[in-house]
């Protein structure tokens, strides 16, 4: 009878799952899947007659949104007090990163739930994944880990490096949240993740949201460039449908 092997040491793992985060951000910084366009500052521009700009919040609010519903199934599967209370902080985040976008898309007078209620497919197939995931480490690996490390170092950190006064409301209201989330992913792997079996299972599902991650990266730049072209995106996401 073969013998399981024994789990890596908590800090080799969490090396691993660092390691496959970082190998995606190389590709996202070295332009493999599309540059944002926020990156070119058009200064004289006001953020809400930019299309491009309309577009990214209206995509924001998925996740934001989305992430409320996903933690409140979640915090259901933990039995730490301590978990449960910082996950519930984050519910209250998700809802507020929600709250801020819709509110500023409605100040600029754009629809904000346009792709909550029909959503860009690349963009929501990481969430679908995250989704069906049932055990707190690889929930929280793909989501909080992978996930939002990824979406704060390649669109927010430029967001805030770039033109911090066209995003403010990333830069002020939600960039400052996104470190204890990434927290709080690297604490429920490191507290439930027990077993060499259920490591490769988490590590599975962090390269499958990091390869999520980079599609759906690339499908957003890809509509901020229609966007900024006056392109109707409704029409470019229902292309291949007839």
């Amino acid at each position: 009878m073969s013998v399981a092997p024994d789990p890596l040491p908590v800090e080799e793992f969490i090396a691993e799952l660092s390691s496959i985060r970082d190998e995606a951000l190389v590709g996202l910084r070295e332009g493999r899947f599309g540059q944002p366009v926020f990156l070119a500052n058009e200064h004289a521009t006001e953020a809400h007659k930019r299309p491009e700009i309309i577009f990214l919040l209206q995509l924001g609010v998925y996740p934001e949104f989305r992430e409320t519903h996903f933690l409140s199934r979640q915090i259901q599967r933990l039995d730490d007090v301590d978990l449960v209370y910082r996950v519930g902080q984050q519910i209250y985040d998700e809802a507020k990163h929600t709250k801020v976008l819709v509110d500023q898309l409605r100040k600029w007078g754009a629809p904000p739930l346009v792709f909550w209620d029909e959503p860009i497919y690349e963009w929501s197939a990481a969430f679908d994944y995250m989704d069906k995931q049932t055990n707190p480490a690889e929930y929280f690996v793909g989501s909080n880990f992978i996930g939002e490390g990824l979406f704060l170092a390649s669109i927010m950190a430029p967001m805030a490096k770039y033109d911090p006064e066209t995003f403010n409301v990333y830069v002020e209201q939600i960039m400052p949240d996104e470190p204890r989330h990434i927290g709080i992913g690297k604490d429920i792997v490191s507290k439930y993740c027990t077993t060499f079996a259920l490591q490769r299972r988490v590590s599975h599902v962090a390269r499958t949201v990091a390869k999520q991650y980079c599609l759906g990266f690339a499908a957003a730049m890809k509509y901020a460039s229609a966007a900024k072209d006056g392109q109707n995106l409704s029409e470019v996401r229902d292309s291949g449908y007839s």
